[in-house]
This record gives C-alpha cells, structure tokens and sequence, in this order.
C-alpha cells in the first residue's frame, strides 16, 4: 500500500508553498465570506463585527499554530484524521475523520451557497427578464455552481491551483477596494471599535467568524501532494492576511455604522458595471470555496479508506489521483447542497451549514490540539511551547464552543450532536466485526 501511494505520489506534480497559498486563500472564499458570514455577523452584533472578527482570528491563529507544528510530523496525507488517528486512539481518530467529512461538506456548501445566494439575489433583481426562468431557480443555481466546483476538483489539483490563484488576487483587489470604498463614505471616520459593555450575541457572532479565516482547513489533508513544513507555512500565512483583510473590511463598515444586509446593500451602490463584476466575483467564489474542500474532503476519505475505516476501494489511486474519492464526494457534495437548497432555500441552507461548520470546526481543532499535546509530551523538555500552544489552543476553542452552543439553533446542535453519535456507533461497529473476524 505505502509503494502503491509513494508511485502515486511521483505521477503527481508537487504542489509548491505558493499553490497551496491560494488554494488556503481560495477555501477562505473572504469575499462571499464577509457578504454571507457578515451579514449574520452584523445582524447579531451590529459594529462590534469588528471585535467578534478579531477574537476568532485569534481562536484561528493558536488552532493555525497547532496545524504548523502537527503538520511537520506527519508527512502521511488525510490531515485532522491522521493527527488524530496516530496520536489519540481509534475510535477519536475515525471521529475526527467523521466529523471533518461533514465539516468540509457544511463549510465548502456555505460558500458555495453563499455565492450562488449573491447570484440570485443579483439575477432575480436585475437581469430576471434577460436571463432563462431555470436561472432563477435557487436550486437549480446551486446544481450549477456546485457543478463545476466538482468538475474543477476533477480537472486535477494543478488545475484548482491555478484556477485559485487567479480568484485569489482579483478578490484581495476588491476586499481592498471595498473597505478604502467605505472609508470615504464615512468620510473617513476612524473610531475606537471596543464599546463600553459587549452584546451577549458576540460569542455566537465569534463561531460564524471562524468561517472567514479558516482556509488552511483545506490544504491540511495534502500531505501527499506538498511538503508537509509548506502546508504549516502556507496556513500561518494566509490565516493572517484573511484575519487582517476581514478585520478592516469590518472596522471599515464600523465606519458607516451600518447594520443591514450586505449584498443588497453594495447592489444599491453600484451600477451596472458593478453588478456585473459583483456577479463574476460570487460565482467563481462560490465555485473556489467549494472545490477546496471537496479537494481536501477527498483526501481525507482516501486516507480513511487505506485505514480501512471506509470502503477499501476509495483510496484506489486513478490517473495519478484518488479519483474515486473525488467522484464519491463531489456525488454527495453535489446532491446534498441541491436538496437542502430545493427545500429550505439558499439563504436557510446557508444559515444551516454555516452553523454546522463552526460547530465543526470547533470539534475538529479540539482534537487537534490534544494530538498536538499528546505527541509533544512524549519529549515534554524539547517541545514544550507546543504543549502550551496545545492547551491554550484546546482551552480556548473549548471555552467558546461550550459558551455559543446554547445560542444556535436547537436543530442546528440536534443534527451535530447526531452526527457525533453516529460516528462513534460506526467506530464500534467496526470495532465488533473486527473482533469477530479475528475470532
């Protein structure tokens, strides 16, 4: 199996510290992010969007530490599973593994649901005359978006680099664009962001946050097709500059002390050019946002199914890539998010998915930060700032987890804490039939 992975592995082009850059930018998706997570930021907290976006970068920086130093361990791809798997026991690495599928599915699908939101909002408004009524369809929009953020995935890891690359900067453009845009609105109002007394809401605003400088999630399963020490680097770097670049683009909006709905609000700014640029940049977002993760979910599930966790033939290698993975997921990917789409809606979708994604990712970077510590104790004297980074990762992490929990939507932790037992019945179901054969 390790020969068959590392033949695998010399078909395939390595990506480089600057690739992996933008695909992490990429699964940032920060301009659908602010427009869709801000919003409900905003709604929640109003100008204090600023300070929830701060405390998460910092909550993603201490889990982006523990990334670094795990990732320079295991060279093996599959990520949070792997860390898990090899440094806690089975049953909390198959979980990890389990609750990062759903993960990936939740947060690539608020993206993409995210994007395809944008679209319809713009189409429906403004163009319902020029374009098909199937367009109009919010179903159908998320079939075609998460269409070709599949096909993408696909097309082969190169093609998603370049492709994320080419987003990446025309975003970072326009972040900076729209923020220096509010400034002058304000007529360059600069105020001190900390109020005299916080919103309860503020830790629930703090979990949506997290989604915004997340994007290393979705390069850490690439252990195979990158050095291990660049997947670190790359998600230190981009955490920060996603962190920054939200972080004023909040402080910017602060500015205005606006409170209202994103989207309708920079459709009402912008002519006809603008709406037109706007569209582009939603769509491809929300295709980038999608391809990452269903990238990264593929790689986790190939590891899973080499582990024999899942199916042993998900982890077949297929023209240099584990193809069945990618078709296996973006199957899922793509029929799940229509469905939910068809029947909530794509702003319930994304509510939904969004509240499912920083559940997880709050769950995912728990067990993180345990393997960190657990592996860093076993040489306590020499790697004794990472069991510190480790605690004071998992403390905090935990701390905002069980804090926001009662503020979400009773369903929204119904289907998360199902999600959780479901896995660890699945764990021991393979536990029994695994006895069972030996004896």
């Amino acid at each position: 199996m390790k020969s068959d992975r590392k033949k695998a592995i010399g078909r395939r082009s390595r990506l480089s510290l600057r690739d992996l850059f933008f695909i992490s930018f990429g699964g940032q998706a920060p301009f659908i992010s602010l427009l869709t997570f801000g919003t409900v930021i905003i709604s929640l907290v109003g100008v204090e969007g600023v300070i929830a976006m701060a405390i998460a970068t910092l909550v993603v920086l201490s889990n982006g530490l523990v990334v670094y130093f795990l990732s320079k361990r295991f060279k093996r791809g599959g990520g949070y599973y792997v860390y898990a798997f090899y440094s806690l026991t089975f049953r909390l690495g198959l979980n990890t593994g389990w609750n990062y599928i759903l993960y990936s599915l939740s947060y690539g699908g608020t993206l993409l649901t995210g994007g395809a939101y944008v679209l319809y909002i713009i189409l429906n408004n403004y163009f319902s005359r020029e374009v098909p009524p199937l367009l109009l369809n919010q179903w159908f929009l998320t079939l075609l978006v998460s269409l070709l953020a599949s096909s993408l995935v696909i097309a082969g890891v190169k093609v998603s680099a370049r492709y994320a690359m080419v987003i990446s900067l025309i975003e970072m453009v326009a972040l900076i664009f729209l923020s220096l845009f509010f400034f002058y609105n304000s007529k360059w109002n600069f105020y001190n962001p900390i109020p005299s007394s916080f919103s309860p809401s503020l830790s629930e605003a703090v979990v949506f946050a997290l989604g915004i400088p997340t994007g290393y999630g979705s390069i850490t399963p690439l252990g195979e097709e990158a050095r291990s020490t660049e997947i670190g680097k790359a998600a230190i770097y981009v955490l920060l500059l996603g962190g920054a670049l939200a972080s004023l683009f909040f402080y910017s909006l602060g500015s205005l002390n606006f409170t209202g709905n994103l989207p309708y609000y920079l459709l009402s700014r912008f002519g006809i050019v603008g709406l037109l640029i706007l569209s582009f940049i939603s769509l491809n977002d929300g295709v980038l946002g999608g391809m990452t993760y269903v990238l990264a979910n593929s790689r986790t599930i190939k590891a899973m199914a080499e582990d024999k966790v899942l199916p042993y033939f998900l982890s077949k290698i297929k023209l240099g890539k584990p193809l069945f993975s990618e078709l296996f997921i973006s199957s899922i990917f793509i029929l799940s998010l229509t469905l939910i789409t068809y029947y909530v809606g794509l702003f319930n979708a994304f509510t939904f998915l969004g509240a499912l994604a920083g559940l997880n990712n709050l769950f995912i970077h728990i067990s993180a930060s345990m393997s960190l510590v657990r592996v860093a104790s076993k040489r306590s004297r020499k790697h004794l700032h990472e069991i510190i980074i480790g605690l004071f990762a998992t403390a905090f992490s935990l701390f905002v987890f069980f804090y926001s929990l009662p503020t979400f939507n009773k369903y929204d932790v119904y289907f998360f804490m199902g999600w959780i037992i479901l896995g660890f019945l699945y764990a021991e179901v393979l536990e029994i039939l695994k006895t069972s054969q030996n004896e």
